[in-house]
């Protein structure tokens, strides 16, 4: 026990010694009381008995409390030595104990220090590992923190071109320059690359890097993750691979080499295992069979190509594995569309030597146009033989080599062998002048052609047409082909064939091509003068529609008499066709004085009725002059200007006469001009649409209006619609014009309906837009395009369109109806038969002509015909409307007829879009 614990428990206030003392000294006292109790008992007893004896046992009782207590502290005392000792002898093992740990502890420490100089001494090693890999490997290392080289190999300096100093602590500048083969930068790779290496992914870019130098090669670059102890890190791998690059592109040149050669094959080619997977397949076999190549590569072959017999190519390959031949045949098939052709098929088989597998090339060849030109050959060899013409095959020299039977019959012999060797033209009856320059001509490649006659008495008794034209055969042997063909009934015939090419074959007078030839011929004559007049009958067409053609033919031959019966002796009256006449008057003919009073007379003869075969006709002549000395002197030029002088005439209100002027011509040039501006103003812009207010008839409260085309040329001045609209009508603009006024019409009818308002917009159609077949398909893509309604809009079909073609018009309203269109009938009451048409279009407005409203006032006929024509509007359902309403009284007037919707003037002018406002109440109120 050491000296510490000895203290301890020497120490203690309760110790065995003190403990035992008390307990003898409280058993002594206790035996003392005890007799003293009873020797006092007995003196008590005496002295005082009672007082005393209470005292004595409550004392007894304590002490007898106390021993009880001294008991139990003894015990206590008695535990708490056994536990010292057990403390003392646990001190003394922990001691024992601590110095065998201290002396194990010793000998691990010494452990360690060997084993931490083994692991200094490893770590060297591997850090000089780790040296040599990084300094000595042939790639360039870079380690990268926050984007930021901290570190790298000298092969990294070395392929980027840079110093440390420039390399450290930055970016990789070829990084952020990098570029695809197609020159696009990569610099977003290579920031996805490091981003996807920080969180753990290692990947890899090929790209064109540049040095400083401005020198590029192709980089192959690998970054990943790693971790050192104060954090992450991304090592960058920079691999030099444009010796691969530049090889892999050679590997593609050769193989691009070898498909192109492959696919220059023009017959169709594949390569196949002998289980008939398919290996290669040039272009002409994918086009063959209909297949992209990627597709069928790896599959098997069997039906890709209808002439592919698997069944034959086995027997035959089979035969061909044990001699390695080449085998071939042909194989007939019907192609996709049923046609029967004919395919020559060529195999061979070949074996790899490293895998010793059997391949087969098949190659075949469509020999249809081969094979049919066989059979052409032997059909020519026929038609040779049968030919009714004359067939005879010369020398260079013009000598006969073969000639057919026809041929043999020409020349008057049975055998055509016994013409061999002769010449032609000695065989012939019929000789062919410079005979021997013709030959050598044709010899040399020029062909040749000529009549030749047979002369009897200074008449011709048999004519023969001879070509004659140079063949190559083999050997390069210059053969010539004569054909020789009996025209004797042609030559008789054709002066007939040239009168029918120049009358024409229903009234037979001269056609134009004979007029042409004839004005030619008479201007061509020094100092003559004449006169050319161009006669266009009118109305023709409505006699064509209501009596049919055949009378309209009729009418046409009796316009023909009546035109030779009033013409003067010795006229040139020609025909050009439809109900266009023309006449030559030559100065001695006619007079050019005479000419406008005999044109006259035409026009007095005309207006007797022509009896049909069951009515009567009655049509008129406009007719245009020019003389030869008012123009030049030129087919053309003669023709232009009378044309022009007719339509003059016909513009001028018909059955009239005009002569060509200048101003004429004039007119004409304006028109032209016009027509050229019309046409760019249809593309810059220069057209715009005014809106004039249609008006309710009892309230004048604006219920929709009409789109009106404007034109404000490039100077700022503005081109009337008189001036342009006929041009345009004229010329065939009308058309690309009309369409461009609905699309506007569209789009702003799209912006009104974008504010709330309904839109409500009348369109003029014109009649070249109602006969274009395209026209409604049109309409609806502009209404698609800008989703506008075909309810928004009122197309004004002219009355005179309306009858131009009945059936057709029909035809159009009712598809533009079922699209949602109201169709209004312009210019009502001006034709001549709308009534009896009137029931069959679907129709909803009748739109009275401007020539009844604007004498409506004081012509009693015009207010008749209007009030006709509202009752019958309102009869039918329509509504009707009356335009060109300027006066109030006007407006009136119409207002107590019961005309639904008024416009003009005296409501508004047209107006720009933005100027103009539905609902307004205009006028003067009525």
């Amino acid at each position: 026990m050491s000296d510490q614990s000895q203290k301890t428990i020497v120490g203690l206030d309760d110790s065995p010694v003190v403990t035992t003392r008390v307990e003898k000294s409280l058993d002594s006292l206790l035996t003392l009381c005890v007799r003293d109790d009873e020797c006092t008992k007995s003196e008590i007893n005496a002295t005082h008995e009672s007082s005393k004896y209470s005292e004595i046992d409550a004392l007894a009782s304590l002490l007898q409390e106390a021993r009880k207590t001294i008991v139990a502290q003894k015990r206590q005392l008695l535990e708490m030595s056994q536990r010292s000792d057990a403390l003392a002898r646990a001190q003394a093992e922990a001691i024992v104990s601590s110095v065998e740990i201290i002396d194990e502890l010793e000998r691990t420490k010494h452990y360690l220090n060997e084993a931490r100089n083994a692991a200094e001494e490893a770590a060297a090693d591997t850090q000089r590992l780790a040296d040599t890999i990084f300094e000595r490997t042939n790639d360039g290392v870079l380690v990268l923190e926050c984007r930021h080289s901290i570190t790298c190999n000298d092969n990294a300096l070395s392929l980027l071109d840079q110093s440390r100093e420039q390399l450290i602590q930055s970016w990789p500048r070829a990084f952020d320059t990098a570029q695809s083969e197609t020159a696009d930068n990569l610099s977003h790779k290579f920031d996805e690359l490091y981003n996807n290496a920080v969180n753990g992914f290692v990947g890899t870019v090929e790209a064109m890097l540049s040095r400083s130098s401005g020198e590029t090669f192709w980089g192959e670059v690998t970054m990943s993750s790693f971790c050192v102890k104060d954090g992450g890190h991304v090592l960058a791998v920079i691999r030099d691979v444009s010796s691969r690059k530049r090889f892999e592109a050679e590997l593609r040149r050769h193989r691009d080499f070898l498909d192109n050669i492959i696919n220059a094959v023009p017959d169709p080619l594949s390569v196949k295992r002998l289980d008939q997977t398919l290996v290669i397949a040039n272009d002409a076999f994918c086009r063959a069979a209909g297949v992209n190549r990627n597709e069928v590569i790896g599959r098997t072959a069997v039906g890709l190509i209808a002439f592919d017999d698997v069944s034959e190519i086995g027997e035959i390959l089979n035969s061909q594995r044990s001699s390695s031949l080449s085998g071939s045949f042909e194989r007939r098939y019907r192609d996709s569309i049923g046609v029967e052709r004919v395919s020559s098929i060529k195999t061979s088989v070949f074996s790899d030597r490293e895998s010793a597998e059997h391949y087969t090339v098949s190659t075949s060849r469509d020999i249809t146009e081969a094979r049919n030109r066989e059979q052409q050959l032997q059909l020519l060899a026929s038609v040779f033989r049968s030919a009714s013409e004359g067939i005879a095959i010369l020398t260079s020299g013009g000598f006969i080599v073969e000639a057919n039977p026809a041929f043999a019959k020409m020349a008057g012999v049975e055998d055509a062998s016994r013409l061999v060797g002769q010449s032609l033209d000695v065989v012939l009856a019929s000789p062919i002048e410079h005979y021997s320059e013709v030959i050598s001509k044709v010899a040399s490649g020029l062909p040749w052609s000529g009549k030749s006659a047979v002369m009897q008495a200074d008449a011709v008794v048999s004519s023969y047409w001879v070509s004659l034209s140079c063949s190559l055969q083999a050997e390069d042997q210059t053969r010539i082909i004569a054909l020789v063909s009996d025209i004797t009934q042609l030559d008789s015939s054709q002066a007939e064939l040239k009168r029918r090419a120049l009358c024409d074959p229903l009234t037979r007078l001269s056609n134009r091509a004979h007029f042409r030839e004839y004005l030619r011929d008479s201007i061509a004559v020094p100092g003559s003068t004449g006169t050319i007049c161009f006669l266009d009958l009118d109305d023709f067409k409505h006699v064509n529609d209501s009596a049919g053609h055949k009378a309209g033919d009729d009418l046409l031959c009796q316009v023909a008499d009546r035109l030779l019966a009033g013409l003067p002796p010795n006229a040139f009256l020609s025909r050009f066709g439809g109900d266009e006449f023309a006449v030559i008057l030559s100065e001695q003919c006619c007079p050019t004085a005479r000419v406008s009073d005999a044109m006259d007379e035409l026009l007095l003869l005309f207006r007797e009725p022509f009896v049909l075969e069951q009515s009567q006709a009655t049509v008129g002549l406009s007719i245009g002059i020019c003389h030869y000395s008012d123009v030049s002197r030129d087919v053309e030029t003669l023709m232009q200007s009378a044309d022009i002088a007719m339509y003059v005439a016909k513009t001028a209100g018909k059955n009239c006469v005009r002569t060509f002027t200048r101003e004429m011509q004039e007119s004409v040039d304006l028109r032209h001009r016009v027509k050229s501006r019309l046409q760019n103003a249809l593309s810059n812009g220069e057209l715009t649409l005014h809106y004039q207010a249609k008006v309710d008839g009892k309230t004048t409260r604006t219920v929709s209006c009409e789109a009106l085309v404007r034109w404000r040329a490039e100077d700022g001045n503005y081109v009337t619609p008189s001036e342009f609209i006929p041009i345009a009508e004229q010329t065939g603009l009308i058309g690309p014009l009309g369409d461009l006024v609905f699309e506007m019409a569209v789009k702003q009818a799209c912006k009104w309906a974008a504010t709330g308002v309904q839109p409500s917009i009348a369109v003029n159609i014109s009649p070249h837009q109602i006969r274009d077949p395209h026209f409604i398909q049109r309409c609806v893509r502009t209404l698609s395009e800008n989703q506008a309604l075909g309810e928004w809009f009122e197309l004004e079909i002219t009355e005179h369109a309306m009858m131009d073609d009945v059936h057709h018009a029909v035809a159009v309203v009712r598809e533009l109806s079922s699209l949602g269109f109201r169709i209004a009938i312009d210019d009502f009451g001006t034709g001549y038969s709308s009534l009896s048409y009137l029931k069959h279009f679907d129709i909803d407005t009748l739109k009275i002509d401007i020539s009844f409203v604007r004498d409506v006032v004081d012509d009693a006929h015009s207010q008749a015909i209007v009030q006709s024509i509202i009752s019958l509007g309102h009869g039918l359902g329509l509504i009707v409307v009356a335009e060109g309403v300027e006066e109030p009284r006007q407006a009136q007037i119409l207002s107590d007829f019961g005309c639904d919707i008024l416009q003009g003037h005296l409501f508004g002018r047209p107006v720009p879009a933005d100027q103009f406002e539905f609902g307004s109440v205009l006028g003067s109120g009525l």
